[in-house]
C-alpha cells in the first residue's frame, strides 16, 4: 500500500514511539468507544496541548486539483492499492482529537474561529471546527456569535453542526434557545434533530420549546426516498422533553412507534 501525503505539517509529537499524525489515522478505521479509539484518545490526552498546533494545521488541510485527479484515477484501477489521506479525513481526525482534549484545548478557540472564517476553508473544514468547538464546551463561548450566525447558513450540514455545538456548550440560554426553537422549523431533518438535541441539553431553560417538541415527539416516522425517516428526530424529541421536564414523558402523550437509532447523538455529518 502506498501512502500519499500533501502539505508540510508542524511538529508531530510522539507517544509510545508513534507520531501523533499516525495515531490520529486510527479514528477513521475504528468506532467510538472501541479499543482502537480508546488507544488514540489515551495518546492525545498524554500529548495534551502539545497536539494543538498539528490539529489546527489539519483543519487547514486542502486537496489540490492534482491530488483530486489522482484520487479519481486510483479509483479506476486495482493493480496498486493507494491510500489517499484526503483533507476531509484530516479534518475529521482533528475534530475527533478534541473529544479527548475537551476543555484543556480552550486556548485554541481564537484560532479555530480564524480557520472557520478563512476564505480558504472548505465546508468540511468548517464543519469539523464546529465539532471541535462543541467538544471544548462552555469555554468555547467566544465562538458563540459564529455558531448563532451559522444556524441560518445556506448549507444544511453547517447549520446542523452549529446547532449541535450550541447544545454541547450550554451557555447564554437567552440567546441560544430562541435560535434553537426557530431551527425546529427547518426543512432538513438533521438540522431539526440537532436543534432538538441541543434544546434537551439546555434542560429547564428550554421550557418555551415544549409545545413544538411535543408535536415532534408525537409525529409518526414516515417513508421517504431513503427509507424510513423521522425515527431519530422523534427519539431526540422525547429525550429533550424528559430533560426539560425532569420527568419521563407520559406514555399516553407519546406513542411508541419504533426504537431509537442511536444514543447519544453525534455531530450530524
Amino acid at each position: 500500500m502506498i501512502l500519499l501525503y500533501e502539505n508540510q505539517l508542524p511538529a508531530d509529537p510522539v507517544y509510545h514511539g508513534r507520531k501523533l499524525s499516525r495515531w490520529l489515522q486510527t479514528y477513521a478505521s475504528s468506532s467510538r468507544g472501541s479499543p482502537g479509539w480508546q488507544e488514540v484518545d489515551e495518546a492525545v490526552r498524554n500529548i495534551g496541548t502539545n497536539s494543538v498546533p498539528l490539529l489546527l494545521q489539519l483543519f487547514r488541510a486542502r486537496d489540490s486539483s492534482l491530488k483530486l485527479k489522482l484520487v479519481a484515477l486510483a479509483g479506476r484501477q486495482r493493480i496498486i492499492e493507494f491510500h489517499f489521506i484526503t483533507a476531509e479525513m484530516r479534518h475529521r481526525e482533528a475534530s475527533m482529537a478534541f473529544i479527548a482534549l475537551g476543555d484543556i484545548a480552550k486556548d485554541s478557540v481564537p484560532e479555530l474561529i480564524k480557520i472557520f472564517y478563512s476564505p480558504d476553508s472548505s465546508i468540511q473544514s468548517r464543519c469539523a471546527v464546529e465539532d471541535a468547538l462543541g467538544w471544548i464546551g462552555p469555554n468555547a463561548c467566544p465562538a458563540l456569535p459564529l455558531l448563532l450566525q451559522t444556524t441560518t447558513n445556506f448549507n444544511a450540514t453547517l447549520r446542523a453542526n452549529a446547532l449541535w455545538a450550541l447544545g454541547e456548550m450550554k451557555v447564554e440560554p437567552q440567546l441560544c434557545v430562541p435560535a434553537l426553537v426557530q431551527a425546529l422549523q427547518d426543512t432538513n431533518e438533521w438540522v431539526q434533530t440537532s436543534a432538538v438535541h441541543a434544546l434537551g441539553m439546555f434542560g429547564t431553560n428550554s421550557q418555551t420549546a415544549i409545545p413544538s417538541l411535543t408535536k415532534l415527539a408525537n409525529s409518526a416516522p414516515r417513508f421517504g426516498a431513503g427509507g424510513l425517516v423521522g425515527i431519530q428526530l422523534q427519539f431526540e424529541a422525547r429525550k429533550a422533553l424528559k430533560n426539560i421536564n425532569r420527568v419521563s414523558p407520559s406514555e399516553e402523550s407519546l406513542p411508541n412507534f419504533l426504537l431509537p437509532i442511536a444514543d447519544p447523538l453525534n455531530p450530524p455529518r
